[in-house]
């Protein structure tokens, strides 16, 4: 059956599918070829070859022969297969990637948020390696017992139940998979090396800045596979929440714990879909959405993700957030500026909603239509409004509005993205439990409690002293740095960096032209040699020829058929 071409309607998929078919040079030498060898021929067998053989990655001609390919499946269907055959490292990235509905269209989130991490656990001998070896300690002297079955096992760490000797204590440990460090960064690599070619090379994916997306889930993964990192967040997120009763996370244990082996406290509550009693689901469901937006509009720190399964019920409805490798954080004006978008949204004023929008992104295209995005956005606000609603879902306006800005290619700051994260997640969660839930009835109180800290004279007085600090900052230092920019320039030690996008491929093409130039001429050269050895007589000889002309023609023989097959199939003829 014949395999059918990319025919794709949105301008998303129209990008993909140019990115399929454009003619890409070849890319520098991969370390790890092993791995190289095997996602090629992970991408062959999901139907991404025309992306293969365009980028002319090494090796893809003699993988594709062996290689079956899957047919029937959508684009974003064998993206999301292909990510979880190419193990740990690509589920991660696709895991994290659905958080980030600015850069991708929301077919391909949804097939995202799918993800499975499809993984076995690790032999119990070495995870007590790993704990022994990280914490330097005997298994059997600090734990009274330790179950050599986990109880949750991931792409990076899995999670076994013990007790501690001393403190006599249930506890969860948490242990990162051997050698995981070395395998992400072998991807990574690869990753990296992809995206870069892509980037100089396929100019309608460019706004997309793929290896700067890239780059920030690199950062993302090695934040979260330091399990320092996720305890420091437990410990912020519990001193904020000091003083409250009813809000938990789990205890962690330092001695026990460091950057490959995470203990704490093991939580046993009741899961979200569990809990019954109506009353009882409407208290919970507003007290949830409640800490929620504490955290984001009052602490600035907050739970990236706090979905059904990241929340427990513990005894005396005390609300427990687990799984804090990801969190997002917002600075004093960041948060102020969030309230003038809500304010704008609640009060449905287009012009103020694009001005605070623009004010939040990362980059904003030059040519921006701003006319045409906030009518766009006044469409979205009439819709979210309307009377036929039976409920307002901010979740969805908040995911439509972040999809309207990838469309006119205006990047939020990703700690925003991770916020309108967490509030469609907890807006769900809120959702599951009680039907009529209204984000913005629940928004309202806290708004006014920011607006009111905002016009404290106190907190106004300390942005403007900090503010007039870093302005006197700026103009004491302007001269000196005035003054060393005019001795560079006398000096003739001014310098700009000229970066040419695309020439990588072109000096890649030379090296391939120098190299055939160099084989064709050492041929010639055996050639000529071998000729004027065999008219020169001289022996010793087999069947009456000079046996060294003789080899010099077989040689250079050799050396010409490998040239023609190599260029045959490379298709570079």
């Amino acid at each position: 059956m014949k395999r059918k071409t990319c025919s794709l309607g949105s301008k998303t998929k129209k990008d993909l599918c140019f990115f399929m078919e454009k003619p890409l040079l070849e890319i520098k030498p991969i370390r790890n070829i092993a791995r190289f060898k095997d996602i090629v021929g992970i991408l062959f067998k999901y139907g991404f070859d025309g992306l293969v053989e365009k980028l002319g990655l090494p090796g893809s001609y003699l993988i594709k022969k062996f290689t079956k390919i899957e047919r029937g499946l959508t684009i974003w269907e064998r993206i999301r297969f292909a990510l979880e055959d190419l193990g740990p490292t690509y589920v991660k990235f696709g895991q994290i990637l659905s958080m980030r509905p600015d850069l991708i269209p929301p077919g391909l989130i949804h097939e995202l948020r799918k993800l499975r991490e499809s993984v076995h656990h690790e032999d119990f001998d070495a995870i007590r390696e790993m704990v022994e070896e990280s914490l330097k300690i005997r298994l059997d002297d600090v734990f009274e017992s330790f179950e050599e079955l986990p109880i949750a096992a991931g792409s990076l760490a899995q999670v076994h139940r013990a007790i501690l000797k001393k403190e006599k204590k249930e506890v969860a440990v948490k242990v990162q998979r051997p050698h995981i460090k070395r395998i992400i960064k072998s991807d990574l690599d690869i990753l990296q090396t992809i995206a870069k070619m892509v980037h100089d090379r396929v100019e309608t994916l460019q706004p997309y800045n793929i290896p700067g997306i890239v780059q920030e889930i690199e950062r993302h993964l090695s934040r979260e596979i330091d399990f320092i990192n996720e305890a420091t967040n437990i410990q912020i997120f519990k001193q904020n929440f000091a003083l409250v009763t009813d809000v938990h996370a789990p205890d962690i244990y330092i001695e026990y714990t460091c950057p490959t082996v995470l203990t704490m406290e093991f939580i046993d509550g009741e899961k979200i879909e569990d809990i019954g009693g109506e009353e009882r689901k409407e208290r919970l469901a507003r007290r949830g959405v409640e800490i929620v937006l504490k955290q984001i509009l009052i602490d600035g720190f907050f739970h990236s993700d706090p979905h059904p399964g990241n929340i427990r019920i513990l005894e005396g409805d005390v609300i427990c957030f687990l799984d804090w490798g990801m969190v997002g954080r917002l600075t004093t004006e960041m948060r102020y500026l969030l309230v003038d978008f809500i304010k704008a949204l609640a009060y449905r004023n287009g012009k103020k909603l694009l001005k605070t929008l623009i004010s939040m992104s990362a980059s904003v295209p030059p040519l921006l239509d701003e006319a045409a995005l906030q009518t766009e956005t006044l469409f979205l606000m009439d819709r979210l409004h309307s009377r036929l609603n039976k409920t307002v879902n901010v979740g969805r306006f908040l995911t439509e509005l972040v999809n309207l800005l990838r469309q006119h290619r205006v990047e939020l700051r990703p700690d925003y993205v991770f916020m309108i994260k967490a509030l469609v997640a907890i807006e769900g969660t809120g959702r599951e439990l009680w039907a009529d839930f209204d984000a913005i009835n629940e928004l309202k109180p806290l708004i006014t409690k920011v607006t009111f800290l905002r016009m404290n004279p106190f907190a106004a007085e300390a942005m403007f002293l900090g503010k007039l600090a870093e302005s006197l900052k700026l103009i004491v230092n302007l001269p000196e740095k005035v003054e060393s920019l005019i001795k560079h320039i006398e000096g003739g030690k001014l310098t700009l960096e000229v970066h040419h996008r695309g020439l990588e491929g072109t000096n890649w093409t030379l090296h391939v032209v120098g190299n055939r130039i160099a084989f064709g001429l050492i041929i010639a050269a055996l050639i000529i040699g071998s000729s004027m050895v065999i008219t020169s007589g001289i022996g010793p000889f087999l069947f009456g020829y000079p046996i060294f002309g003789i080899a010099g023609y077989v040689f250079s023989g050799v050396l010409g058929i490998w040239l023609v097959i190599h260029m045959i199939l490379r298709r570079n003829l």
